[in-house]
This record gives structure tokens, C-alpha cells and sequence, in this order.
């Protein structure tokens, strides 16, 4: 625990200078997390240390806080307004972006049944964090093309959550594939039924005592038993960390003190979502990287081009040719949450 922590201080330092370089050079920091995983690993030789059973639960936690913040953006109020991008925009999307990937990656390149179907879905993933922080941080968010880009990103950010469940599916050992769906469909109703009724009084009783009492620290310290709690509570029925920090974003989208969860929890999110970058950039080999950099740079340059022309032509169906085409060039890169998709996938061995 202690060597996790020391690599871990090392790594947070190293990726502060990073990061204040790329930032003046305009590039993400989601970039410069995995460049210090990367940097961390070969200067101290602690390519091992990317499977530390430590490290993979500081980072699974800063999914967790990314998921929890992607909840209070999908209220229930918002999800009716933006139904035309998120339902129709955002199924679409998915689907047709992950049938093609699919029988590229199963009939052209011969995976495995059950690795091209996590990869086609994670391929169809974009990048929530680096295109609402872009769309925000130019006003462009409000335009029509970025409400059309936000809306198929909370669908994909609500399709995450099948997926991992997915996920654990493929991982259940030859069980009855009759008796896990059920089983798991039981207990997700449950789960969110008791956290939206009987949990919402309870987040809500307590973010009101917190706040009343006006005392920064007890407002904090209740975010942060609600998020963790949630999270423990669908792991307890053998669901994934992340779908109850979800459902208690979605719970807590629904009070009056959304905003100030929101900032509050930030600084939070952001340094655990780090972490979970610099454990990716630990797991890069750079010599299969330079062996194979033609392949990837063809293959990168395919994923961007089939993920536009599909987000292109289902953005047209209701839009202008010059919104769909903007929406898909923001749109076309692969997101942060295939990372965590890839790593629990790994964690399974599937």
C-alpha cells in the first residue's frame, strides 16, 4: 500500500508538469495523464506496478466519480427535452457504429466472438470528457450542433452501463444465460428502485442538513458518503461501482443543490479520473507501439473515419448537412470509457 501510494505522489507531480506544457500547447489532459503513465512506468521500471490491486481500486474509483458527475448531468427533466438526440441521435449511433465495428473486427480481422463484441461497443464510444470540457469552454455547447453532440454523449454515457453489466454477463463462467438474465434483471430493479425511492430521502434529507448547517466540510463529507455508499450498494448485488454512483447523480440532478454537488465533487473526480489514466499509460508497451505504428495509425485513422460517416448521415436525417457534419467531427474520436471497458474486460480475461 505504501509503495502504491509513493509511485502514485511521484505520478501526480510528473503529470502536473506535464500537463502545464500540453495545456499551453491547447492538448487534453487526459493526454497528459497517460504520457505520465507512460514516463512513470520506463524511468522506474514499474510496468508491473500497472496491475496493482491498489492502483486499479484508486482508479476504479475515479470512474466511479466520472460516472456519478455524468448522472447529474441526465436528469430525468433534461432526458425529455433532448429525447429526439439522446434516444433516436444516440441509439442509432451506437448501434450502427458497433454493428460495423463488429464485423470488421469479427469477420475481417478474425477476434473472437466475444472480444469483438466488447470492442465494437467500446469503439463506438466518444469522448465525454474531452468534448463537453471543449464544448464549454468555447460557449459552443449551446449551439445546435453542440446540443446534438450533448445528446448522443448522454446516450452513450447511459450505455455504458448495459455494457459493463455485459460485461460481467460474458464473465459468469457458463451459467445459464436464462438464469443470469433474469437474476440480473431482478436485482438492477431493485437497486435502482430502492435507491430512487427510499435513497433520494435520504441524500436529499442529508445534503439539506449538510448545507444548513453551513459548514463546507460536512457538505463535502455527505457528497462523498452518498457517492461511495451508492457505489457499495450495487456492488453488494454484483453490479459494477460505477451504475450506483450513476443513479445517485441521477437522484441528486433532481434537487436543488445540483450545481453546488457538481462543483464540489470536481476537484475529486478529476484527480482520481488522473490516476485511472496514468495505470492506462502504465500498461503502454512503446516497443509493440513502434513494431506495429503503421497498423495502429491505419487503424486509428478507420475507426475516425466510419465512426463520422455514421454520426454524419443520422445527424442528417433530422439536421442541416453543415450541423451533422460539425457533430461528427466532434464526435469521432474513441472515449475515455472504452479505457475502463478494456480494463474490466482484461480483469475478467475475456
Amino acid at each position: 500500500m505504501e509503495s502504491a501510494l509513493y509511485y502514485v505522489t511521484i505520478a501526480l507531480g510528473v503529470s502536473i508538469v506535464v500537463n502545464l506544457i500540453l495545456k499551453r500547447l491547447g492538448i487534453s489532459q487526459i493526454i497528459g495523464y497517460i504520457m505520465t503513465g507512460v514516463m512513470v512506468a520506463y524511468a522506474f521500471d514499474l510496468r508491473h506496478m500497472a496491475d496493482s490491486h491498489t492502483l486499479e481500486m484508486i482508479a476504479e474509483f475515479g470512474v466511479v466519480f466520472l460516472m456519478f458527475t455524468i448522472g447529474l448531468e441526465v436528469s430525468l427533466q433534461r432526458l425529455a427535452t433532448m429525447k429526439t438526440d439522446v434516444f433516436f441521435n444516440g441509439a442509432l449511433q451506437v448501434i450502427l457504429s458497433a454493428a460495423i465495428f463488429f464485423a470488421i473486427s469479427y469477420g475481417v480481422f478474425g477476434i473472437s466472438l466475444e472480444t469483438a463484441l466488447i470492442t465494437s461497443m467500446a469503439l463506438s464510444l466518444s469522448s465525454t470528457a474531452v468534448v463537453l470540457s471543449y464544448l464549454k469552454s468555447t460557449k459552443e455547447i449551446v449551439r445546435p450542433y453542440g446540443q446534438k453532440s450533448t445528446g448522443i454523449l448522454i446516450f452513450q454515457d447511459i450505455a455504458v452501463i448495459p455494457i459493463l453489466l455485459l460485461i460481467g454477463f460474458l464473465s459468469s463462467n457458463g451459467e445459464d444465460i436464462g438464469d443470469v438474465l433474469l437474476q440480473t434483471s431482478i436485482s438492477a430493479v431493485l437497486i435502482v428502485g430502492l435507491l430512487f425511492i427510499v435513497g433520494k430521502r435520504a441524500m436529499t434529507w442529508l445534503l439539506h442538513f449538510a448545507s444548513s448547517s453551513e459548514v463546507d466540510e460536512f457538505f463535502m463529507g455527505s457528497v462523498l458518503v452518498i457517492v461511495v455508499g451508492a457505489s457499495l450498494f450495487a456492488h453488494a448485488f454484483g453490479f459494477t461501482y460505477s451504475l450506483g454512483a450513476f443513479v445517485a447523480g441521477m437522484i441528486i440532478a433532481e434537487t436543488r443543490y445540483h450545481h453546488k454537488v457538481e462543483s464540489d465533487i470536481a476537484p475529486f473526480k478529476d484527480l482520481l479520473l488522473g490516476t485511472f489514466f496514468v495505470t492506462v499509460g502504465m500498461k503502454i508497451d512503446l516497443g509493440l507501439f513502434v513494431s506495429n505504428f503503421a497498423q495502429i495509425a491505419a487503424i486509428l485513422l478507420a475507426i475516425l473515419a466510419i465512426k463520422a460517416i455514421v454520426i454524419f448521415g443520422v445527424v442528417r436525417i433530422y439536421s442541416k448537412a453543415k450541423i451533422a457534419f460539425k457533430t461528427a467531427i466532434a464526435l469521432s474520436q474513441v472515449g475515455e470509457f472504452s479505457f475502463a471497458i478494456f480494463a474490466l474486460a482484461g480483469n475478467y480475461d475475456l
